[in-house]
């Protein structure tokens, strides 16, 4: 019988000894992408199971593939597969759920705090020797943006508009209120009475961009929500008005983005998640401006969230090899491709 094998990349951990003792308990070959250096096109035809973190697997891959059962994915959001061909193919395809909701609420909230308060500007400042603490304008020695100077508000002074109210969406709108907010929340696919639950008021998407201080995207990728945040957009939201987005960052017109703080439209942004991040350019002007907080697709990083996704992408992996169908299944439709229930 044909020894069964697991290909794996991992991008943010640095070995997968617990990956290795569970499979090869099971009698499962390991191929390490990142330790060896091999191709994942080649390594994926006969694989049994791929378990992927930032690379594409696209559907030439799939289609090439002779065994795969099942493709699971070290994150939450899934747009790197083509789940459409994985479904056709019969293959399972699993992320990592709610592993790190927690991580990004806390990593939003305090993007949020760091912006509303001005601390990147001011601890700039007090490092090029100016100890400017007039806490109603910025540090204008770092700025050359004359329309920034935007009065830093009281936190119950300001209306917090968070766009996807899902589990990471829900808990940072809990969060907020506890420190003052006032919240409002905008996302399609939730009832509004959940919403008022939490103690968000639900408003459209246009009321979204006019009453909120700062805005916080919390949304998945889809055709529906890729650039949702364009020029137009931006332009609707208040003169001074912050965008947070520890999402996906294709959700965010980065040129539009660009223009928009640029011109003193948006005081401010902080970011988690860039449209390039494989890896970013190093010329992307959002680099070079003052009031851009950028951070390395982190939000989800702790050490207790990053043994909980091991565990959980590793348990999905077995499940499959053994037969059985996985936690977290993103393409349910393949069970009836496959004849299961």
């Amino acid at each position: 019988m044909q020894k069964m094998k697991a290909v794996i990349e991992h991008a943010t951990f640095t070995e997968i000894g617990m990956e290795r003792e569970a499979l090869g308990k099971m009698g499962v070959e390991v191929v390490d992408i990142v330790e060896s250096g091999a191709d994942i096109r080649k390594e994926a035809v006969d694989a049994d199971a791929i378990m992927i973190e930032t690379l594409e697997i696209d559907k030439e891959i799939i289609d090439s593939t002779t065994r795969c059962k099942i493709i699971a994915v070290y994150a939450t959001g899934y747009d790197n597969i083509d789940v459409k061909a994985a479904t056709e193919k019969g293959i399972f395809v699993t992320n990592a759920g709610n592993y790190c909701s927690e991580e990004v609420q806390d990593h939003a909230l305090a993007l949020i705090m760091a912006s509303v308060r001005k601390l990147f500007l001011y601890s700039q400042a007090v490092k090029s020797g100016n100890w400017e603490k007039k806490l109603g304008r910025p540090v204008r020695s770092l700025l050359d943006l004359k329309d920034l100077g935007v009065p830093i508000k009281g936190i119950p002074d300001i209306t917090l508009g968070i766009f996807g109210f899902g589990r990471i969406g829900r808990g940072l709108c809990r969060k907020a209120r506890c420190i003052g907010f006032k919240v409002i929340a905008h996302d399609p696919l939730v009832p509004a009475e959940d919403m008022v639950k939490e103690g968000a008021t639900p408003v459209d998407f246009d009321e979204l961009l006019a009453r909120s201080d700062v805005i916080s995207i919390h949304a998945p990728l889809t055709e529906e929500t890729r650039h949702r945040f364009s020029y137009n957009e931006f332009k609707k939201m208040k003169r001074g008005a912050i965008l947070v987005n520890a999402s996906r960052g294709a959700i965010v017109n980065e040129e539009a983005l660009i223009k928009a703080l640029k011109e003193g439209q948006l005081q401010s942004a902080a970011l988690d998640v860039l449209e390039q991040e494989t890896p970013p350019s190093e010329d992307n002007p959002l680099f070079k401006l003052d009031n851009v907080i950028v951070t390395p697709h982190c939000a989800f990083y702790s050490e207790r969230s990053q043994m909980e996704l091991r565990r959980r992408i590793l348990n999905q992996a077995m499940q499959a090899l053994r037969g059985e169908v996985p936690d977290n299944l993103v393409n349910k439709e393949v069970l009836a491709k496959i004849g299961r229930k």
